[in-house]
């Protein structure tokens, strides 16, 4: 059963729900940093073996980057293109083999 909520005199349920159920603090994502996200994400799903190792690429520091990559990749198109670069340099080895 639902719990019981008391409510002051003179106050009515309504106001007290908004109070409850306001929206998030968190600052939102522009649609540009999420669209880069989105495909940097995607294309480390397609190019390397696993969900896990995608993971693990896309939020450890690399030395070569400088960063995390989603991080590098959040910041500028440009870093979304090096992070893209490398993912696709990782998959050309794959390529020649077969």
């Amino acid at each position: 059963m639902g719990a019981i909520t008391k409510v002051a005199v003179g106050a009515t349920s309504d106001e007290i729900d908004r109070k409850r159920f306001r929206g998030s603090t968190k600052t939102k994502l522009a649609p540009e940093v999420i669209a880069r996200q989105s495909r940097v994400a995607l294309l480390a799903f397609q190019s390397l073996p696993d969900r896990e190792t995608a993971l693990l690429f896309l939020n450890s520091e690399d030395e070569t980057l400088g960063g995390r990559p989603i991080d590098i990749a959040s910041a500028s198109e440009a870093g979304a293109e090096r992070v893209a670069a490398m993912l696709r340099a990782r998959m050309e080895p794959a390529a020649k083999i077969d």
